[in-house]
Order: C-alpha cells, then sequence, then structure tokens
C-alpha cells in the first residue's frame, strides 16, 4: 500500500452480506486459503456454509477494507448465545465460568484474512480493529491454527491471551483458543 492508496473499510450485516458473499467473500478466502484448501475442511463450499451459519446468530457483522476498488481484506463474527456450540472440542480443561455464555458476554471473531499481496502493510490491524472497537460485549474470543505463528504473534502483541486448545470439528486443525478485553467505545 502507498501513500496515495487509500484504505476504506465498510460494515455488512447478515442481509447486506448475503449479497456479496460469493462475489467478494469468497475470493478473498480462496485467496488466502489456497495452501490448505485441499483438505476438506478448508472446501471453499464448506467455507461459505460456516459464513451463513454465523449470517443466521445475533451481532453478525462483516468488515471489508478495500483499496481503491480492490477489496483487500475481510473480518467478521458474531455474538455467543446462551449454551454456544463455539466452546465445544476443548481439549485442555478451561475453567466452566470462563466459557459460560449469555447472548452478550462474547463476540466471536471468526475470520480475519488479507489479500497475501497486501499482507504485513498494517491492513489485518486494521480491520480487527474496525470490526471490534464499537462491539457491545465484554470480550472477544478467536481461534487461531497452532501452527500460524505470523498470526499468534500478531494477536499476541494486539493483547490477545490463550485460554485454552480447542479441536471444532473432527477433520479440523487444532487450535488456541484466544480472549481479548474489549474496551467499550466512548463514542
Amino acid at each position: 500500500m502507498t501513500d496515495s492508496q487509500s484504505l476504506t473499510i465498510a460494515h455488512y450485516l447478515a442481509a447486506d452480506a448475503e449479497q456479496i458473499l460469493e462475489s467478494v467473500v469468497a475470493p478473498i478466502y480462496a485467496a488466502t486459503h489456497a495452501d490448505v484448501i485441499p483438505s476438506a475442511f478448508y472446501d471453499p463450499d464448506r467455507f461459505l456454509q460456516r459464513v451463513r451459519g454465523y449470517m443466521r446468530s445475533p451481532g453478525f457483522e462483516l468488515v471489508i477494507a478495500t483499496i481503491e476498488t480492490e477489496p483487500a481484506g475481510l473480518a467478521l463474527g458474531y455474538a455467543l448465545p446462551e449454551g454456544a456450540r463455539w466452546w465445544q472440542g476443548l481439549t485442555t480443561h478451561v475453567d466452566p465460568d470462563a466459557i459460560a455464555e449469555n447472548g452478550h458476554r462474547t463476540f466471536a471473531l471468526c475470520e480475519l484474512m488479507v489479500r497475501p499481496k497486501l499482507q504485513r502493510l498494517g491492513i489485518a490491524r486494521a480491520i480487527h480493529d474496525e470490526l471490534l472497537h464499537k462491539r457491545p460485549e465484554d470480550r472477544a474470543t478467536l481461534l487461531v491454527r497452532e501452527d500460524n505463528t505470523a498470526a499468534q504473534v500478531a494477536y499476541a502483541k494486539w493483547g490477545w491471551t490463550k485460554i485454552g486448545k480447542l479441536k471444532p470439528y473432527p477433520d479440523s486443525p487444532n487450535y488456541d483458543a484466544l480472549l481479548l478485553p474489549l474496551i467499550p467505545s466512548a463514542d
């Protein structure tokens, strides 16, 4: 990204997100997951099914970053409902109080991705902050692959802390489950 290029970020709720799922979200996913797409868990159709499931959840939000007219990256998530499936598959002990959900305690950051040619330019942090800075929940959670060192380092720098390990699906990779306290926005 050069100084003459400006980053714009747009917010989408579920109904509007459906309109750009195939044309914007799916191509960004394909570009950022090319190395793992041969795995059944990362199949693009299965990814879109997961996203459509997130879209049915309360508090769903998607942000898309664009440089000039090119979609550069995205982040999306939703508020975890009471009794959320999110914490199923924990492979380490976590205090039950730490994972008790009431529908407004935790925002699940499900995806954060930036096209490979635009990585390491601060776009991921901008998208991350834009999605989270006005959330009403007390905290956010995300899952990061154990072997994704670059993401692990970035999340640690951004204040996320690991609370345990999780395998959400039988064919998924192992993840570290992270938490971040959310500071109420003044605006």
